[in-house]
């Protein structure tokens, strides 16, 4: 059986991060931030993939003037861009108001510990 590409690009991840391979957590609030960190790379990553596939609708649509079917294709790459950064920012904006209205998190803040009297 062929392992699929997930898979794999999971398995190249975890092989060549260090802070996940060797599980560079101290406590669990050393994991919240590690896992607030993580997901704000991989948000910054999916911003990058809708602004490319943005400018690749806008490239397909400006270059291809005389063909009809390669401008249409243009649009729908325009189209799922700009959908795209609606949902992102409506996530942005549902997550803000999880944490800062019900949690009363501040993101990047300091965690106040508990100590023992």
């Amino acid at each position: 059986m062929k392992p699929s590409l997930a898979f794999t690009a999971a398995a190249i991840l975890f092989l060549l991060v260090p802070s996940i391979a060797m599980a560079a957590v101290g406590d669990v609030f050393g994991l919240a931030t590690w896992v607030y960190a993580f997901l704000g790379r991989v948000g910054m990553l999916f911003w990058a993939l809708a602004i490319m596939l943005f400018i690749w609708g806008v490239v397909k649509f400006i270059g291809n003037t005389e063909d009809t079917t390669e401008r249409t294709k243009g649009k729908q790459f325009i189209i799922w861009g700009i959908v795209s950064f609606v949902v992102l920012v409506s996530l942005w904006g549902i997550v803000q108001f999880i944490l800062l209205g019900t949690f009363d998190i501040t993101p990047g803040g300091q965690t106040p510990y508990i100590q023992d009297t």
